[in-house]
């Protein structure tokens, strides 16, 4: 399975941030300076072990807080221990924290370690130190607060635009993958009923060829909007491509699915989805089967459909 990019960067900066501190707690411990090289050899092997525990689980949830509490922790210790003049290594721990968790929480991470830093810092500097750092650090954290906003909403867009289907609404091709092999390992480990729905517009093209392509999105759009609502509240629906759509439907044995797809061919063929034009669909159903791959799973409900179309289309016939 394809890493995410939020596994990427949480490994390679808990790798990267266990590697730049492991030197010094080397040269520390030989120092004899126990305390600040027992607390840097802590954030290594916190570091380290943070880094291959995603690696492995392939799992980031609450990673970046862990990873940011530890580095935020361990700079607060060692400024407090050694003095102000290692300050300069919150810049790096209070802006890094902004690659790994939300804005939002890192603003509040980075209130909290400059709440106690900066009394830390006041007592060994004067006035002026203690205010240049602290405006330093402001701004610097400002300017990773609002870049990292922006580059959050960029990517809750682009992620809007590959889950769903601009034209229609529906769950995109991608988004039907991801979803399929997510219940898949979900109903291998808790057995459940599940089931395909595969969904085609008779005769789409004739739509198309008659009255124009424009007639015929607002056709697709008409008939997304018909099984959105009258699915179920656990179904989900996807475009699968041009006019196929799939709706998944969770809970129930597939005699209840051949249900909700008959209620469905019903309902369009009642429904004027083009004015002066009949409009009918075809379905076919597939229920999973214990180890099945998504692959398999989606063929034989497109075998049921291509059964539904040689039997003279708009019917819903079940898969083998």
């Amino acid at each position: 399975m394809k890493r995410s990019s939020k596994q990427y960067i949480l490994m390679w900066i808990s790798f990267g941030s266990a590697t730049a501190i492991l030197p010094f707690a080397i040269y520390r411990l030989s120092q004899h300076d126990w305390l600040v090289g027992i607390i840097d050899l802590v954030m290594v092997t916190g570091m380290y072990m943070l880094g291959f525990y995603v690696y492995i689980s392939r799992k980031t949830s609450y990673g970046g807080v862990i990873l940011s509490v530890l580095a935020l922790t361990g700079v607060c210790m060692v400024v407090y221990l050694k003095g102000p003049t290692l300050v300069y290594w919150a810049y790096p721990a209070l802006v890094g924290m902004y690659f790994v968790v939300t804005p939002k929480m890192a603003l509040l991470l980075f209130s909290i370690g400059v709440t106690i830093l900066i009394p830390i810092v006041a007592i060994n500097e004067d006035l002026t130190i203690t205010l240049t750092i602290l405006s330093t650090l402001i701004v610097n954290n400002l300017f990773a607060f609002f870049f990292a906003l922006g580059m959050q909403r960029k990517q809750d867009q682009l992620v809007q635009l590959v889950r769903h289907d601009q034209l229609t609404g529906a769950g995109s091709r991608r988004a039907l993958d991801e979803k399929l092999q997510e219940v898949i390992e979900i109903v291998n480990r808790v057995p459940q009923h599940l089931s395909l729905i595969v969904i085609d517009v008779d005769h789409f093209k004739l739509v198309n060829d008659n009255f124009g392509h424009a007639v015929g999105d607002q056709v697709l759009i008409n008939l997304v909007t018909c099984i959105k609502d009258n699915i179920r509240a656990t179904d989900s629906l996807y475009r699968l491509g041009g006019e196929e759509f799939v709706v998944l439907a969770s809970g129930g044995e597939v005699q209840c699915a051949h249900h909700v797809a008959e209620k469905l061919r019903a309902l369009v063929s009642k429904n004027v989805l083009l004015d002066g034009q009949p409009i009918t669909i075809s379905l076919g159903v597939a229920e999973y089967i214990k180890d099945e791959t998504a692959d398999s799973w989606l063929n034989r409900a497109d075998e049921a459909l291509y059964k539904a179309k040689k039997s003279g289309r708009n019917i819903a016939c079940y898969a083998d």
